[in-house]
């Protein structure tokens, strides 16, 4: 590598900055790949949210297909969706009425918790709510009864 002697006139040596970029990116790199990784760990969080609201929602649906469903079905659907995350969940049914309409209202929780390394204490409550209008079925027979 040859040296670049600009200064030699002046101060009677020479510059050599063969190690600058090595001092460099040990200054910047730890912070890029804190940065990286935090990144990383923020979009999963934000597919981890994408899928608690799906399973939410797709629990919502199946109570609108199948108003017979018990709480405990649904939540055993919700949970079997979300266990690949590992996280416990809070689940909430009650019905509301709305409008003069009667809807099943299923609100869950989840803590998420932050694995990268700058945020790896810190969690955030992952929060999901979908309503599902009260469908009750009668039969033309008990139609015609009553």
């Amino acid at each position: 590598m040859k040296k670049f002697c600009a200064n030699k006139r002046r101060t009677g040596m020479c510059q050599d900055d063969s190690g600058a970029t090595a001092v460099e990116f040990a200054i910047v790199g730890p912070i890029l790949f804190a940065l990286m990784f935090w990144f990383v760990d923020l979009a999963f969080s934000l597919y981890v949210q994408n899928t608690f609201t799906h399973a939410v929602n797709s629990a919502a649906r199946e109570i609108y297909v199948d108003p017979d469903r018990t709480e405990e079905e649904i939540r055993t659907q919700i949970e079997s969706e979300l266990s690949r995350f590992g996280e416990r969940i809070t689940l909430t049914m009650t019905q509301e009425t709305v409008g003069g309409l009667d809807y099943h209202v299923i609100v869950a929780n989840m803590q998420y918790h932050f694995k990268s390394p700058p945020f790896s204490g810190a969690s955030v409550t992952l929060n999901a709510e979908s309503r599902a209008p009260v469908i009750t079925y009668q039969l033309e027979e008990e139609a015609e009864a009553s």
